[in-house]
């Protein structure tokens, strides 16, 4: 009786690349920002009113997340079909939904639902407890009448930020990581309808938390997580990265809603009814519509800010013809529904485990 020895197939070259894909993304994100940067100089020359280092600053942040999401490989696949090369094998698919197992799936694009919703899970988590050590730092500086901590200006910029960021956590607490893992499985699905879409709508996250974290060494922003005109257009370029990262965080909420409305209509097993879908799948569908229709009111009043900081749009300064309350009324079309973005995921999670304590059918 013999043994035969299988020689292992070598690894494509897209798949040794895809895992390095967090290195990769770094080296994109700087590269872009560089790019972005220098486009930005020629496009918007500097003025007195540092005008043309704002547009340098926002292009590169753009520019940045580009990178970032083309070093991370997103790019790849549309680009490969345009090009008319095949489309990929059984292989190339295993290993884009992370069937290799181990650790370094969570650091690559990956299409597993379930990877997706870990990775929310623990950038989630770390965020939450960045988020609750500016909450101390603000409660440990109310502690004297007197600033003791750091001054005026750095604590209003301490307090924008812990609320943004729990503001950007808290927006996908419930349908990242549950929704992502458990919405396929409890509808009887493989995988999400648009599974390199549910990847983006995660890699979106931490490009933006990076971008708003740097605002904290360009002065940071006077106007809490609202971004308020006109303390918005007279705020140093700190104010920057608030805009460029609440819109790849509007990106993100509006794109994972499409994709949760589509798998929910779509992906459900054979014979399984809209009316016998669990609660939980019902708050995430219904929550997924808010998602879907509130952030691109967001992106608007956002991109229309920037213009008002680089291009003299002059959208929300009164002097200009513009007004404030343009902006209020517009961010709030998205804030409003955001707050329903948090709870009714929530409910539905309360909902499911309620039946059970009761011993009752809901």
């Amino acid at each position: 009786m013999t043994t035969m020895a299988v020689a292992r197939q070598p690894r494509p070259l897209s798949q040794i690349l895809a895992q390095w894909g967090i290195v990769l993304g770094i080296v994109g994100a700087f590269i872009g920002f560089v790019v972005g940067a220098q486009i930005g100089e020629h496009l918007v020359p500097a003025d007195a009113n540092s005008t043309g280092s704002n547009a340098a600053l926002i292009i590169g942040y753009v520019g940045s997340a580009i990178g970032f999401l083309a070093g991370m490989g997103f790019f790849n696949y549309p680009i490969a079909r345009l090009m008319g090369q095949p489309r990929p094998t059984e292989a190339d698919e295993a290993f884009l939904y992370g069937e290799e197992g181990g650790w370094k799936r969570y650091f690559r694009l990956n299409v597993d639902h379930k990877a997706v919703g870990m990775q929310y899970l623990v950038t989630i988590i770390a965020f939450l407890m960045l988020g609750g050590l500016g909450a101390m730092f603000i409660r440990a500086e109310l502690l004297q009448p007197e600033p003791s901590f750091t001054s005026a200006e750095s604590y209003l910029t301490i307090v924008g930020l812990h609320s943004v960021i729990m503001i950007f956590m808290a927006s996908a607490a419930i349908i990242g990581p549950l929704g992502n893992y458990f919405v396929p499985i409890m509808i009887g699905s493989r995988s999400m309808a648009f599974p390199r879409l549910e990847a983006l709508t995660f890699w979106l996250l931490p490009p933006a938390a990076l971008i708003l974290l740097s605002s904290i060494f360009l002065g940071g922003f006077p106007t809490g997580w609202t971004g308020y005109a006109p303390l918005a257009d007279e705020a140093v370029r700190g104010m920057d990265g608030y805009l460029v990262a609440f819109t790849l965080v509007g990106i993100s909420i509006s794109l994972s809603g499409l994709n949760m409305i589509a798998t929910v209509l779509t992906r459900r097993a054979p014979g399984l009814r809209m009316t016998q879908i669990p609660i939980f799948v019902w708050s995430v569908f219904v929550t997924s519509f808010l998602g879907l229709l509130a952030p691109p009111v967001l992106l608007a009043v956002l991109v229309m800010e920037m213009l008002d900081r680089i291009g003299h749009a002059t959208f929300f300064v009164p002097a200009g013809g513009g007004t404030p309350y343009l902006w209020e009324n517009l961010f709030w079309v998205f804030g409003h529904p955001e707050v329903y973005i948090f709870i009714l995921p929530a409910f539905g999670v309360m909902l499911e485990m309620l039946p059970v304590f009761a011993r009752k059918p809901l």
